[in-house]
């Protein structure tokens, strides 16, 4: 590798961002998406050498992409049920020590002022996360579809997401 494809390494861990990685590693400033793009594809050092800095990085802090996977869906199916039920007295909060590990991730807010309670959910962020992941946000269909992807196709996206995040943990999935 030429130290300018190894500065464009060092520089796309920074933001995964080929376009702005060319740039920053003194390629041209005229055409540097291309550049990125053909250092990306086209150069087999520059692949394996991203690919070993992307696989060193997820060892050294323990983030891989299944994780960020299951945080997500942890925060988009969170019950706020499980935090709060509604009583004869108004709203009983349930304690904090007792939330389930799932549910406490889900919390962006909880302040509590006299005895009013404010809470504030994150799953409307998670679960776009999580349908951009599953590319049901995705506006051409695939022509390379796997044969049984027509029968997912009818399930709910939390039962696709169910099914997806138990083969990643390695768990048997049931056929229904």
């Amino acid at each position: 590798m030429t130290p300018k494809q190894r500065r464009f390494v060092s520089e796309y861990l920074v933001d995964m961002n080929a376009k702005q990685a060319a740039i920053r590693a003194g390629y041209s400033k005229r055409n540097p998406g291309p550049i990125g793009w053909m250092l990306l594809h086209k150069r087999p050092a520059v692949i394996e050498a991203i690919s070993k800095e992307l696989l060193a990085r997820e060892k050294r802090t323990l983030i891989s992409g299944d994780r960020v996977l299951q945080q997500l869906a942890r925060i988009a199916f969170a019950d706020v049920r499980e935090l709060a039920q509604a009583g004869d007295s108004g709203v009983d909060v349930t304690s904090l020590k007792s939330l389930s590990d799932d549910l406490a991730a889900a919390i962006v807010e909880l302040s509590v002022n006299g005895k009013t309670v404010r809470l504030k959910l994150s799953r409307i962020e998670a679960l776009k996360a999580l349908a951009r992941h599953l590319g049901l946000f995705d506006k051409k269909p695939s022509h390379e579809e796997p044969a049984d992807q027509h029968d997912e196709d009818r399930l709910p996206a939390r039962e696709i997401l169910r099914r997806k995040l138990a083969q990643l943990a390695g768990e048997e999935v049931p056929e229904e």
